[in-house]
């Protein structure tokens, strides 16, 4: 809510609208806020369009995108020094050669390949012109000293690979290793039998009982093939036992340290490039409703993509009226076209799914493995104060080998090394498809043709959609390769963990050729499809590299199915309000109200152990609506105290989790952190909160857990039952609160920081702050009229530009006068009317006469 009061002269810079060039058709304008609309003739070609696209995007965003290629293309360390050099082999690793990037262009069709060429020509003429007029140079070259060199399509294409990447839920995910290593501790502490049985309640394959986008069960099997590597048919009610597992043919490596290794080289990136503003969030939520159920009688849709809160944001808004073309909403700097958006058709959602993508495969010792098997290339890196360093990058018939990070056949030592890991990805080349799988969805003129489009978008999403022929539709995006029960001995694998992982008493499988058809859903009869990265369908099973997409009875997308089931005639204003009501709801996951699922097994177990206290705890609990914020919907957006029954239902939660788990697994590192903050130590609380809400349900539960959770074999005078460990553990929390009020001032902020203000003479971070919220990064509600869209609301943070210019540090710094252009927008969630240059309200910008016809 506030902006930095600067120590130096704050100035704003006045742009004004603009056209390509005196004779071009196609010309670009801007609103009151700075939001480009280019505008042109249908007979316009791709390139003019997207150059004007590019030169726009590269006038307000020029630093953002440079940031972005360059951690795209393993470039950092030039600029920022040796911090980077790991981040940046791990892209050279894990990335595409620039010959690959070359042909994965060469293969796109003539208008995408015109897009691209359209889009980095716009981006070069602005380099041009920085380079020639140092005045107009964006801040950050000046402080780095450096002039970016121009773009290029495989720049573009390595950025779109990355971003994909950011938003896939297994794609830079490493579960299925730490997996491996949690088999390793739990049999070794526990014994085989126990340790696996223990193994499964924590990495189950499938819950039905978890929150789906897809109402009712699903049914998407391919005839004779299992998709998780086990029985389709077995009793999910029941508990899960699968094929005993060659366990004396597990590495006798530390398997933790292994996983520790990559965890410490992944999280080492994503901070990197954190404080670069160069990572993106994952998380999303959607809903999508039918006219039947809204006072308009007409569908609306609303898309919350929740992706961080950088400076600038990570998106911007823009509409194309030219080629062929009409549409707006959401673009991504240094990626051609609207990623998020409307058209005179339909309009659509996009959120994180949870397709299963990626598999690590532990790889032969070279001394077995065939000849050829690994290969490489050499791969050079600039160092900043270093000058280059050349590395040379694996790869195995199963993809880029990731361990060891220093992996070298003539040189590898099993004993020191640890196993051979390799990266499998579905999307491996699927990825450069993508723009044009974007431009299908944009040209897309009935629901078969935007479905067919997601067949070729590689990465998994989840897509709601709307158009104006009354439909309502979703799907899943991903490539999910059917994975086979039964390696090629015709013994069972276990798809939850690396595969090879008992090499040579198990051969790897590998996968068919089979994709696993989209999981899809049109016209559903309860009016409403809704998620906020949850499951898919009934049937479809967990991402097993990522513990968030563990689903069970607790997700926080519950909080939207129980507010729309029970509602009709919802008008736009309660539609598009939603988002606030649930982004004041948070938990685990940053959402959701998890009391609601063991409140009555809570308040059962003080009821049989009553003191004054804990009856007092009880009253403070009893009108709780779910929402951290205190003082009711009035104060949803602004207020800064959270309330007494958040605190307190969040505390016990936690600790009865605490109590319940730490006996078994507080020594292992892949599930808990001792060094963490207390009650973040945790590393994967809601799927132990799942767990938990099993053991209270006992053989009622939806999977039965194989191990009872509340003994404790270690200490005999601890709780044992879940009754005492539930009193136990709201006596601890009510001594640690102490006096009421416990949520004064607790609600906290969203920051706002860019990477170079941090320290003196510019220390001026944050810029701006507002209220935390679980809340999207952009947000776009649309009403689709017959014609088009009749109603589009939208907001992002802070502001269309990011162009800050000055000297050096220690200068005058001049903000673009659309810098904070969205924050009387954003920041009290209010949303605005999405208008053209004329002031003219539409969806795209380009619905006049239509409008009064709907």
């Amino acid at each position: 809510m506030r902006k930095k009061r600067w120590l130096v002269l704050f100035c704003v810079l006045v742009f004004t609208g603009f056209t390509m060039a005196a004779d071009a058709a196609v010309k670009t304008l801007r609103d009151d806020k700075g939001v480009w609309f280019i505008k042109g003739a249908p007979t316009d070609s791709f390139f003019d369009v997207f150059e004007a696209m590019g030169y726009a995007v590269a006038t307000d965003r020029l630093w953002q995108a440079e940031s972005f290629r360059r951690a795209a293309n393993g470039q950092l360390a030039a600029i920022f020094g040796p911090d980077y050099l790991q981040q940046d082999m791990l892209v050279r690793m894990t990335g595409y050669s620039r010959a690959e990037l070359t042909a994965g262009y060469n293969n796109l069709d003539n208008d995408s390949k015109m897009m691209i060429d359209g889009y980095v020509a716009g981006f070069n003429r602005r380099i041009a012109e920085i380079t020639a007029n140092a005045a107009i140079r964006p801040f950050e070259f000046h402080a780095l000293s450096f002039i970016p060199a121009p773009w290029t399509p495989e720049d573009v294409m390595a950025w779109q690979a990355l971003m994909l990447r950011q938003f896939d839920p297994e794609a830079q995910k490493q579960g299925q290793l730490s997996n491996a290593a949690l088999v390793q501790y739990l049999t070794t502490v526990f014994g085989p039998a126990a340790g696996m049985g223990m193994f499964y309640d924590l990495r189950w394959i499938n819950d039905p009982s978890a929150t789906t986008y897809i109402p009712g069960s699903g049914d998407h099997a391919v005839s004779g093939m299992s998709f998780s590597g086990f029985s389709a048919a077995s009793n999910p009610a029941s508990r899960i036992r699968i094929p005993a597992l060659p366990l004396d043919a597990m590495p006798e490596t530390d398997l933790e340290a292994v996983v520790q290794n990559l965890e410490n080289l992944w999280s080492d990136r994503e901070e990197k490039l954190r404080k670069i503003n160069a990572y993106a969030e994952m998380g999303s939520y959607a809903w999508v409703i039918s006219g039947d159920k809204t006072a308009s009688g007409r569908p609306t849709i609303y898309s919350g993509p929740q992706m961080g809160f950088d400076t600038p944001a990570i998106i911007m808004e823009g509409s194309i009226d030219a080629a062929g073309l009409r549409i707006s909403g959401m673009a991504i700097a240094g990626l051609p076209g609207i990623v998020i958006g409307r058209t005179l058709h339909h309009a659509w959602s996009m959120q994180v799914g949870h397709a299963r993508t990626t598999d690590y495969y532990f790889e032969p010792p070279p001394a077995m493995a065939p000849a050829g098997y690994y290969t490489s290339r050499p791969e050079t890196i600039q160092v900043a104060g270093m000058g280059p360093m050349t590395i040379r990058v694996y790869r195995s018939p199963h993809g880029p080998i990731v361990s060891p990070v220093n992996f070298n056949p003539a040189t590898y030592d099993m004993a020191t090394d640890g196993p051979i890991v390799a990266w499998k990805y579905a999307h491996w080349g699927m990825e450069h498809g993508t723009i044009s799988a974007f431009l299908r969805m944009a040209r897309a003129q009935s629901m078969d043709e935007f479905g067919a489009a997601l067949e070729d978008v590689g990465v998994s999403q989840h897509f709601c959609y709307a158009d104006n022929e009354g439909n309502i539709a979703y799907w899943m995006s991903g490539a999910d390769y059917v994975r086979p029960n039964q390696n090629a001995q015709g013994l069972p694998v276990d798809w939850r963990l690396p595969q090879g992982m008992f090499f040579p008493a198990v051969m790897p499988a590998e996968w068919s050729t089979t994709r696993r058809p989209l999981s899809t859903d049109r016209n559903t009869s309860q009016g409403f499809y809704t998620g906020w990265n949850n499951k898919t369908s009934t049937d479809y099973e967990n991402a097993f590299n990522n513990m968030s997409y563990y689903f069970g009875p607790f997700h926080r997308a519950h909080v939207l199915v129980e507010y729309l089931t029970d509602k009709s005639d919802l008008t736009f204003k309660e539609i598009r309000d939603l988002a606030l009501n649930i982004a004041t709801t948070d938990s685990f996951g940053n959402g959701g109200n998890p009391w609601a699922f063991v409140k009555d097994d809570f308040e059962n177990a003080v009821a049989r152990n009553s003191t004054a206290a804990r009856s007092q705890a009880l009253d403070v609990m009893e009108d709780f609506d779910g929402h951290f914020v205190a003082g009711g919907p009035d104060n949803w957006a602004s207020g800064m105290d959270r309330s007494d029954a958040w605190m307190l239902a969040d505390a016990w939660i936690r600790e009865v989790i605490d109590l319940t788990f730490r006996d078994e697994l507080g020594n292992s590192t892949i599930e808990y952190n001792p060094d963490a903050e207390p009650g973040n130590r945790w590393k994967n609380p809601q799927m132990l909160f799942n767990v938990l809400i099993r053991a209270l349900a006992g053989e009622d539960a939806s999977v039965v857990n194989n191990y009872n959770w509340f003994q404790n074999v270690a200490d005999p005078e601890a709780p044992h039952t879940a009754e005492e460990i539930i009193v136990a553990a709201l006596d601890n929390v009510l001594s640690a609160l102490g006096e009421r009020p416990w949520g004064i001032d607790k609600r906290g902020e969203i920051e706002f920081n860019h990477p170079m203000f941090n320290n003196p003479p510019v220390a001026h971070n944050p810029l701006h702050t507002i209220p935390f919220s679980s809340r999207s990064t952009y947000a776009h509600c649309v009403e689709m009229g017959k014609f088009g869209p009749r109603r589009v609301e939208s907001m992002f943070p802070l502001g269309q530009s990011g162009d800050i210019r000055g000297y050096a540090i220690g200068t005058e710094l001049i903000f673009n006068r659309n810098f904070y252009s969205m924050t009387g927008v954003y920041d009290d969630f209010s949303h605005r009317r999405f208008k053209d240059e004329t002031g003219k309200s539409g969806s795209t910008c380009f619905i006049k006469a239509l409008m009064t016809r709907q």
